[in-house]
């Protein structure tokens, strides 16, 4: 399972944890429900700006952090 899938799955989640309907989250956010719907099912290449805004609509947040790499490569060594 990648990260936009695990990602997508706590959005949806979370949608309905609070029982919002993705035309709810649609009205809150300005993106139409077909948007919704491809970010909930990890599907298609959306904007990260739309997922933070669906982030935080829903009370989430998402946080980048630093690989590990090698010093000398600068390959990742997992």
């Amino acid at each position: 399972m990648n990260e936009f899938t695990d990602i997508s799955k706590k959005i949806k989640f979370r949608r309905k944890f609070l029982n919002y309907t993705q035309k709810d989250i649609s009205e809150l956010t300005g993106l139409s429900e077909r948007t919704i719907r491809s970010i909930e099912n990890g599907e298609g290449n959306t904007s990260i700006f739309y997922w933070y805004k669906i982030l935080d609509v829903l009370g989430l947040e998402m946080k980048i952090l630093i690989k590990p790499m090698s010093d000398e490569t600068r390959n990742s060594l997992l």
